[in-house]
């Protein structure tokens, strides 16, 4: 499972930035700017170390001027430098925080 949660992180970071991934992105973050605490479980379900940089995604999304293209180098910056332990769960939660956004 964690082999193809991995493959499918890699293949979304390399993935063309469509019209269908922007509707969707922005869709997203008005149902987030909507209800900010909509994350607020699932990043308290993270670990001490994975929930600070788990925010920091989520206050991307309630940007005015993100983008799919600013969200993917911004998340990189911010996970880069992490423990690996670290980035893997927050690659997990990638998933997560998609399904309750709505952005796939």
């Amino acid at each position: 499972m964690q082999s193809l949660c991995q493959e499918l992180s890699t293949m979304l970071s390399q993935t063309e930035v469509t019209p269908d991934i922007v509707e969707k992105f922005k869709a997203g973050s008005q149902k987030l700017k909507a209800n900010p605490g909509l994350l607020d479980d699932l990043i308290g379900k993270l670990s001490p170390a994975a929930q600070a940089p788990a925010k920091k995604f989520r206050n991307l999304m309630l940007q005015d001027d993100m983008e799919p293209g600013k969200f993917q180098t911004a998340g990189k910056a911010i996970k880069d430098g992490l423990p690996s332990a670290v980035q893997k769960e927050l690659d997990g939660f990638k998933f997560d925080f998609g399904d309750a956004l709505g952005l796939w």
